[in-house]
């Protein structure tokens, strides 16, 4: 369209000269009005024409535009395709990507929502049964068989075995009263160590229902106070001096950790005042780590009794392999004598018997048959040479 503005700024400037120039002639005294008529129909014909050439050079120029246009737009859509088509197939694999989270997302959410239903359903069982067992802990009796199980549970996982490394509730008279302790523990050199299972509890199982944290605190100091005076009963028993070969302490066995925590937390100073009772305070922890000393220290006095076997029983094979060698030696030295005599009595044979018994061949009174010969024995014994029968074996070692 820019390139026919000239063609057709100059077709508008002829038609408006040719208009001019009609005016002016128009208005000339001597032109004629013929050839008005005629300048007027050549021009009107040359504008139609020019116009028609312009109309259709303008129709080619616009066929031509419009078709690079859609070239232009077709490469363009294709180039936008290319580009677009990976970010596509990107958003297509992202797409089922969050479609599978989104399955996985829900079916988690189920198994989790069943697993936190089982969860607060054994959160309610473990609650009752933590009530019950609160409830009964309170028994005086339930508390003492609890602790003698706990302490059964420890021994069991110490490797203990009864009767040999320790006894339980064995009766120890006494002086105006007797004593029945939980356990007594042997070590391999004939001592024992006491061992007492019967903790306070009552005002710390109290403690985990108390309504405030003043109550709380209270109980648990109650709680200390209890196990401190559990000590002082302990020391009072004065063990080392009734239980022959009893250390000179006792081990108070608490049948739980937070137990002992708690009047440790209430008393820090509660480890040393025990201590100088002679009293051990020992969780199950703790004393399942003692009684596996223990029982390493009989593994080893068993090893070194075994050993002493062992020496005792290779000296006696040894005293013995001695006798068996010097009565083997004899057996030796009669075989020798034995055959020195056979040989000797072979050579009496055949120089004295049997050429008096070939005589009665030459007489025709002996059999048909020839006398067999004899033959010497020409093995010998082979002598026991050991540095312990180089000089003679004893006595002792032939007994």
């Amino acid at each position: 369209m820019t390139a026919l503005l000239p063609v057709l700024t100059l077709l508008i400037g002829l038609a408006i000269g040719a208009l001019v120039g009609n005016r002016l002639a128009s208005r000339s005294s001597g032109a004629d009005s013929l050839d008005v008529d005629r300048t007027r129909d050549i021009a009107n014909a040359t504008l139609a024409t020019t116009m028609r050439e312009l109309i259709d050079v303008n129709t080619r120029q616009l066929a031509e535009a419009t078709a690079r246009s859609a070239a232009e737009a077709a490469q363009q859509q294709k180039s936008v395709h290319d580009l677009v088509a990976p970010v596509g197939e990107q958003l297509a694999r992202l797409d089922q990507k969050l479609n599978d989270l989104e399955n996985k997302r829900v079916e988690d959410s189920g198994r989790l929502n069943f697993s936190i239903g089982s969860l607060a359903s054994l959160a309610s069982s473990l609650q009752k049964e933590t009530a019950e067992l609160a409830s009964a802990m309170k028994n005086t009796k339930v508390r003492g068989n609890w602790g003698e199980l706990q302490l059964q549970r420890v021994i069991e996982l110490a490797g203990m075995t009864e009767h040999v490394m320790y006894e339980q509730q064995e009766h120890i008279a006494g002086e105006g009263d007797s004593a029945r302790p939980d356990m007594i523990v042997r070590l391999p050199d004939s001592k024992k160590i006491v061992i007492d299972a019967k903790a306070p509890m009552s005002a710390y199982l109290n403690s985990i229902n108390a309504t405030s944290d003043v109550e709380r605190e209270r109980l648990l100091a109650k709680h200390a106070v209890d196990v401190m005076a559990h000590v002082n009963a302990l020391a009072k028993k004065n063990y080392a001096s009734r239980v022959d070969g009893s250390l000179d302490f006792i081990v108070m066995f608490v049948p739980g950790d937070t137990f002992l925590t708690a009047a440790f937390d209430a008393n820090p100073e509660f480890l040393e005042q025990a201590i100088a009772k002679n009293v051990f305070p020992a969780s199950p922890g703790t004393l399942i780590a003692l009684l596996r000393a223990i029982a390493y220290g009989w593994r080893q006095e068993q090893l070194a009794e075994n050993a002493a076997q062992v020496v005792a029983l290779g000296k006696e094979l040894y005293e013995r392999v001695g006798v068996f060698t010097g009565h083997l030696q004899k057996v030796g030295n009669s075989l020798t004598k034995a055959t020195e005599s056979y040989n000797s009595a072979v050579a009496s044979l055949e120089t004295r018997v049997m050429p008096s018994a070939r005589r009665f061949e030459t007489l025709a009174v002996a059999a048909d048959q020839a006398l067999p010969g004899v033959s010497p024995i020409d093995v010998t014994t082979r002598q026991v040479s050991l540095p312990e029968l180089e000089a003679g074996p004893t006595e002792q070692n032939l007994s």
